[in-house]
């Protein structure tokens, strides 16, 4: 036995549970649930460009006083199932030129929250590639990649295609030439602080290969925050 716990174990984050307190008629008061009972897509205030997906828990309601009947505080029990606020607009990092051993720093810059859903794109010419994040997550894809294709990994899915032009679609399913996990079992790229300032975060991958020979990489994707 021992104190404590094991470092390094993964966590997740349990879904976010908020209470909304909104005025209105009782009239109007059918409508307003309306649009909240389906759930949806919620931005944030002061902030358009992030939002996230909502779904309702619990609605109540109860009069706002005796002698104003026709005026009800409706109460919504919300439930983010995604944890995480995103970015409405997704963005393409420039191509970084890879050798044997190098570090891709800067990506989805001035992320707190973990990002499961990116894209990991490398041009040939390339062989043996393995790219793991400051998390500890990674994958890799041992066959050789010819010059003038790409290798495309699609963190969502697990799942690998190959092209021979530049585009993020489409393409040769080469799934089962690669392998992937990490702390959750999973590709995740997650925040890591530049020079230990807290107020500079990005994602930063390592990307090892055997052969490298005018070779890049580019990571697609939308930034994830905590708040």
């Amino acid at each position: 036995s021992m104190d404590g716990v094991l470092p390094g174990l993964p966590a997740t984050l349990g879904a976010p549970v908020v209470v909304f307190v909104v005025q209105t008629s009782r009239a109007n008061y059918g409508a307003l649930v309306a649009l909240f009972a389906g759930g949806g897509t919620m931005t944030k205030t002061g902030d358009s460009s992030k939002s996230i997906t909502f779904e309702v828990m619990g609605v109540a309601y109860e009069p706002l006083s005796a002698e104003a009947d026709s005026l009800l505080a409706a109460t919504f029990q919300v439930r983010f199932p995604s944890v995480y606020w995103r970015d409405a607009s997704t963005v393409t990092s420039t191509a970084a030129s890879l050798a044997s051993s190098v570090q891709v720093t800067g990506l989805l810059p001035g992320i707190t929250g973990i990002v499961g859903d990116a894209t990991v794109r490398v041009k040939g010419q390339a062989a043996g590639v393995q790219v793991t994040d400051s998390g500890g997550s990674w994958f890799t894809y041992t066959p050789a990649l010819p010059a003038g294709s790409y290798l495309r990994f699609e963190s969502d899915t697990g799942k690998a295609f190959v092209t021979t032009s530049d585009t993020w679609s489409g393409g040769t399913d080469v799934s089962g030439a690669v392998d992937f996990g990490g702390p959750r079992g999973v590709f995740e790229l997650s925040p890591v602080l530049a020079a230990g300032n807290p107020l500079s975060r990005s994602a930063r991958l390592t990307v090892t290969a055997t052969t490298f020979v005018g070779a890049t990489i580019q990571v697609r994707g939308r930034s994830s925050y905590l708040l």
